[in-house]
């Protein structure tokens, strides 16, 4: 069973933003290999984070479900078995699975190296944690039982990919494969290898546009992108790393690549570090998507596509059925040149960090098309609307501009529109009924 389908790799970063990447136009980074990836594929720029937080993102990831559905709405919020995730739907179509790296679904908080397989069903295979936050000697478990604990030598990346490579090598069955690499770089801490670092000392950063100049904290900003940029250049030589393994191993032409994130990095865009809001930087992550002979080479498409769609696909273009319960969106066709879009827009939806901590000025609501960014606060004097065609970098909120009256209230319908489609519990707060009243910058 399942002899003829494809084997999938999925390489997966934490905190690396959609603009960080050579062939993304960044020309603070170097990445050959994730170009090459690109150049090999597709690259879709107009990429979302559904959810601009770690586990919320993931458990929507594995279920194609949103976080009002499968109630992941914050850290410290387990996604309970009662919701089937995407290694089960493989598994039972004849895939051998394996995750290695970051869990984070099942509430526990950092470092935590054991997940009980409770709370990650469908894994044939094993080697990660719950959350760690330590990218030198990561602690994690093998298995099913938390004990003993084993460590990373050296740096998680490269140790991460080491045992992915051998995984890989051991592949020798008919059966197709599903293989999950989570790491954590580039998330804080943010620190790399020596031979990473060194190439970035001292290197000149041009600052984003929205990047403000006359804090103090500056200097502190760029030093801060150039160990950021470091890691992603580690993280590029070992995506590098596991393409050779592939065409070594003669897997390579039968294998579904994807690259992605779970959500970006402001670093000082807005004034703001970290993630968890709508802007660019924190919600626009890196999706590239290879399948030789099924996915046209060189491709990039500004179709609409968020973390939501990410399990649809992946089974569209193993030639899967995709469940039923799933929301997202399958846009094999557009992966494969079919049709150019299947997304009109995309919704952002965010509650807060942390569970059982009230954090109301946190939570939003976002309606994105390819030209319009339009947010909605449950503080209200935080909305706002940006025109992504003319103001990539969303230097001025049009939400009180009186010649985009009707701009807002026409994205505010649609918006409204959509969350009483799926039964948004946002529309029963109090704070939401009123509409947006907001000040101008």
């Amino acid at each position: 069973m399942g002899v003829d389908r494809p084997n999938i790799l999925w390489i997966f970063s934490d905190q690396h933003r959609g603009q960080a990447l050579g062939c993304a136009g960044d020309a603070n980074v170097n990445t050959p290999n994730l170009d090459r990836l690109a150049a090999d594929g597709v690259r879709f720029p107009n990429a979302y984070s559904n959810t601009p937080i770690c586990a919320p993102f993931r458990a929507s990831l594995y279920t194609g479900k949103r976080i009002t559905s499968h109630g992941v709405n914050s850290l410290f919020v387990p996604l309970l078995p009662e919701h089937r995730v995407l290694p089960q739907e493989l598994r039972d179509v004849g895939y051998r699975t394996a995750h290695f790296g970051k869990w984070h679904l099942s509430g526990g908080d950092c470092p935590s190296h054991f997940v009980s397989p409770y709370f990650r069903p469908g894994w044939d295979d094993w080697v990660g944690w719950e959350n760690s936050n330590r990218p030198w000697n990561t602690e994690y478990s093998a298995g099913d039982l938390p004990m003993p604990i084993q460590r990373l030598n050296g740096y998680q990346t490269d140790a991460m990919v080491d045992l992915s490579i051998e995984w890989l090598a051991r592949r020798e069955s008919d059966a197709p494969w599903f293989h999950v690499l989570s790491i954590e770089p580039p998330h804080p801490p943010y620190t790399a290898p020596e031979r990473n670092m060194a190439r970035v000392r001292g290197r000149d950063i041009m600052l984003r546009p929205n990047v403000p100049v006359d804090r103090p904290d500056v200097d502190q900003r760029v030093s801060t992108l150039r160990a950021y940029y470091a890691q992603i250049e580690n993280l590029d030589e070992n995506v590098g790393r596991l393409l050779d393994a592939l065409e070594e191993t003669g897997q390579a032409d039968n294998t579904i690549v994807c690259y992605f994130s779970d959500h970006g990095d402001f670093m000082g865009s807005h004034g703001r570090g970290d993630k968890t809001r709508p802007e660019l930087e924190s919600s626009l992550i890196p999706l590239i998507i290879r399948y030789p002979g099924t996915v046209p080479p060189g491709v990039i498409t500004d179709a609409l596509i968020c973390g939501l769609d990410l399990m649809p696909t992946t089974l569209g273009l193993a030639g899967l059925a995709v469940p039923d319960y799933v929301e997202g969106v399958d846009m094999s066709p557009v992966v494969r040149g079919e049709v150019s879009d299947l997304r009109e827009a995309v919704l952002l939806q965010y509650d807060q960090s942390f569970y059982g901590t009230p954090r109301p000025w946190e939570t939003f609501r976002s309606y994105v098309t390819k030209r319009w960014m339009y947010s909605r606060f449950l503080v209200r004097d935080q909305s706002h609307l940006y025109d992504l065609e003319s103001d990539p970098y969303q230097l001025t909120n049009l939400i009180a501009d009186p010649e985009h009256r009707e701009t807002v209230a026409e994205l505010d319908r649609l918006l409204t529109a959509e969350l009483e489609r799926i039964s948004d519990p946002v529309l029963e707060l109090s704070d939401w009924s009123a509409p947006p009243v907001v000040a101008e910058r």
